[in-house]
């Protein structure tokens, strides 16, 4: 678990993505990357690593938390 949070916190888009899908519950790349301001292309990087790491799943186009995800992001939020 450590490491997820270095993982996380060691990069400020990272911690924003997971908390918007912690907010929001469930958004597209495109949303994404609009709420984030930073282009699609660097929030597809983002979802991979994120995807990779398992913290979040993809369901049609929409992302979500997994269940370690949400675990993360709140313990990241207290940070």
């Amino acid at each position: 678990m450590e490491e997820l949070i270095g993982f996380v916190s060691g990069n400020k888009n990272r911690q924003k993505l997971l908390a918007l899908l912690g907010s929001k519950h469930q958004l597209d790349a495109e949303k994404l990357a609009k709420n984030m301001h930073i282009a699609r292309p660097s929030v597809e990087k983002i979802v991979d690593e994120l995807l990779e790491k398992e913290l979040i799943f993809q369901d049609s186009d929409m992302y979500m938390l997994t269940e370690l995800g949400e675990l993360l992001e709140k313990k990241v939020q207290n940070i």
